[in-house]
């Protein structure tokens, strides 16, 4: 289903996906709706992605039914059945198991020298020769999150627009960092081939009339507001967060890593169910319309794919760090003023790093 949103919008198909094989990818909220289609998108283009539910029965189910469908050449683009589907299970409303899962996650990918090697690995493969470094993290999608629903409190006792969709993904991207770096640092390795993809939303404007400060944890703890401001801020976090970790971690180090936020379109995912919840009758009527107006989940992961996978921003580094797309092959810097603002920024920023340590006594390093 494309949708009458998405009638209009550039197309990045899985048949444009480039080669992925040999890259390993982590995408949370992939267990369906849009990071299904993500972790399909990266599986079926040769990468072994790893994607985050909170249930393992859902989660199984997901990476079954891809790698099946890769098996089966049936996903769309058949290229590369070597690709794969590997599922975990995390509750992103306590960062403590956050924590936990990103330091095993760590270990797991660990890069070390493959002493056996493999002769071939899927079609059309060389394979890898005995001592190649294996392990490492190129890709880190962002993409889980609860929609425009009734606020309520995590396991931590957070306000759980602001824990699930932001600050879960602040520990885990910068717990996450060093692997990122070193997968970077590996021989072979270019500029690009490292990404960071956080999905935000056209919805981030929404903010725009109201009083937005990050200054103090009682503005973020706040959940007396009205559900559509609690999502629509938190994806103003999202954007706020890629250009605050472009400038004070990525830029530093010299622009390795590549860092981007994006709007997956008007989708239609299941989650306009909490319309219903939020705003009773009005948000039945919302919800009705939303099943015919928007795009299926596939075309919704467009942005993200082409964000963490087309050679354009590699090529072009300097003007995508940062950055925030609608589409696929998006013009820059349309975010709203609010999302580009650096005071706004530095203070999400260092009132993430605050909660982080308050919750589980981490202290972030930058």
């Amino acid at each position: 289903m494309t949708g009458l949103a998405g009638l209009f919008s550039n197309r990045y198909q899985f048949d444009d996906i480039p080669d992925q094989r040999g890259k390993t990818a982590l995408v949370t909220g992939g267990t369906s709706g849009i990071g299904a289609s993500i972790a399909a998108g990266l599986a079926t283009a040769g990468a072994k992605v790893y994607i985050v539910g909170a249930t393992e029965e859902h989660a199984r189910q997901t990476a079954d039914s891809i790698n099946a469908k890769i098996q089966q050449n049936s996903t769309g683009s058949p290229k590369f059945p070597s690709g794969e589907v590997v599922w975990k299970v995390l509750d992103l409303g306590d960062l403590s198991a956050v924590q936990a899962f990103a330091e095993g996650l760590m270990h797991e990918l660990r890069i070390q020298t493959d002493q056996e090697g493999i002769p071939e690995m899927g079609m059309g493969s060389k394979g890898r020769e005995k001592g190649t470094k294996v392990g490492g993290l190129n890709l880190l999608v962002c993409n889980a999150g609860i929609g425009v629903a009734p606020s309520g409190l995590t396991k931590d006792g957070l306000q759980n627009h602001w824990a699930i969709n932001h600050l879960s993904h602040f520990l885990l991207t910068t717990t996450l960092l060093p692997l990122l770096q070193q997968t970077r640092a590996l021989p072979g390795a270019k500029d690009g081939d490292v990404r960071i993809v956080l999905q935000s939303s056209e919805l981030h404007r929404s903010t725009v009339p109201f009083d937005v400060k990050f200054e103090k944890r009682q503005e973020v703890e706040d959940g007396e507001r009205d559900p559509n401001f609690l999502y629509s801020r938190s994806k103003l976090m999202m954007i706020l967060f890629v250009k605050e970790l472009a400038r004070r971690v990525l830029t530093p180090a010299g622009d390795h890593i590549l860092a981007i936020a994006v709007h997956p379109g008007a989708v239609a995912t299941g989650q306009e169910a909490g319309l219903s919840q939020a705003y009773g009758l009005l948000g039945d009527a919302l919800y009705a319309v939303s099943r015919v107006a928007f795009m299926s989940p596939d075309q919704g992961s467009e942005s993200a794919l082409w964000a963490a996978t087309s050679p354009k921003p590699a090529q072009e580094m300097a003007n995508y760090q940062g950055g925030y797309l609608r589409q696929p092959d998006d013009d820059l810097g349309t975010e709203s003023g609010q999302a580009k603002d650096d005071k706004l920024a530095r203070g999400l920023w260092e009132l993430s790093k605050e909660a982080v340590k308050e919750v589980v006594g981490k202290e972030v390093p930058y």
